[in-house]
């Protein structure tokens, strides 16, 4: 099969011709597609001489069971179905996944949702679901999402609507997509200082904020709008949770394994916000497998608005 990996330590990833996956008790799925998210190129960053080689890009898959092991009941062969590939990757013609695992969740794709839209979904709408789940984002409350037209800020900005949530949402010059996702106040962070700005306009502070873009120390800003005994999530890791626990806020840092809805049950919710219109796919490009190189340097360089995909 192809696959966009890498062979060995010191490579750089490209096509290379693989053996089908086989491993015990695991699915064999025939991808179609595959998302594209920034932690396909930041992992790659992080590989090590001691690494298992050769190593598949990506994780995000929607395609079809080939193959199941002895005593499987949730999938059977012709299934479509999408989630997370950890293991293996997804960046290939075939992919396994063992089911039931934690951190590789699965989920049929419902009648009437293409496998495009699948494939979009998986990390960055399990990321925002974690999110706003941690927030308690309920009817009525005041949401910031910082750098709300990105592939998690777009799934949080339409579930926290869906959830009756008043909705805030800052971006880099592309106010309209924010409104259209369904934000209902909109600040430009190229042309205003966002926290005065919300300061101002929100002096008695907000409920909660989701912060996607700040690093270490900026981040800390965000107590500056935030009422006490509000809260905060940051999906880098950039949160010190003691010093806004000091200040009455209850801080949380959430990706990847680290996501308590990164499971079974949360890609099978998803499911169901896909199926029923809750969420929808912004979907910016899709590629062929020999584009991934280049779809994965334009996301680094923050070319991408909306979601990419590698088409098998």
């Amino acid at each position: 099969m192809r696959a966009f990996a890498v062979r060995s330590f010191g490579e750089a990833p490209a096509i290379h011709d693989l053996p089908v996956p086989v491993a015990d008790g695991a699915l064999l799925i025939r991808v179609t597609f595959a998302g594209v998210n920034p932690i396909d190129y930041k992992v790659v960053d992080r590989l090590t001489s001691s690494s298992t080689y050769p190593f598949v890009l990506g994780a995000d898959f929607a395609g079809v069971v080939e193959r199941v092991p002895a005593g499987e009941r949730d999938f059977h062969t012709g299934d479509r179905i999408f989630g997370m590939a950890r293991t293996h990757g997804a960046y290939a013609e075939y992919t396994s996944v063992v089911p039931g695992v934690r951190t590789e969740p699965l989920a049929h794709i419902a009648d009437g949702v293409t496998d495009e839209q699948a494939a979009a979904v998986p990390i960055p709408a399990v990321t925002a679901l974690g999110s706003l789940e941690l927030l308690r984002v309920a009817a009525g409350q005041r949401l910031v999402v910082l750098g709300a037209t990105g592939g998690v800020g777009g799934y949080a900005v339409q579930m926290a609507r869906s959830r009756g949530a008043h909705v805030i949402a800052t971006v880099r010059g592309d106010a309209d997509e924010a409104r259209r996702l369904g934000a209902e106040e909109v600040y430009d962070a190229s042309a205003v200082d966002v926290i005065d700005a919300l300061h101002k306009s929100h002096p008695d502070g907000v409920d909660a904020v989701l912060d996607l873009v700040n690093g270490s120390g900026a981040i800390n800003r965000d107590a500056e709008i935030l009422k006490p005994g509000g809260g905060l999530v940051s999906t880098i890791f950039a949160a010190d949770e003691k010093w806004f626990a000091e200040r009455h806020i209850a801080a949380h840092n959430i990706a990847g394994n680290a996501n308590p809805f990164s499971t079974p049950q949360g890609l099978n919710q998803l499911a169901g916000m896909l199926a029923d219109g809750i969420i929808t796919a912004r979907i910016q490009s899709t590629v062929a497998l020999e584009g991934a190189g280049q779809i994965l340097e334009k996301l680094r360089k923050g070319g991408l608005r909306g979601k990419a995909l590698i088409r098998m």
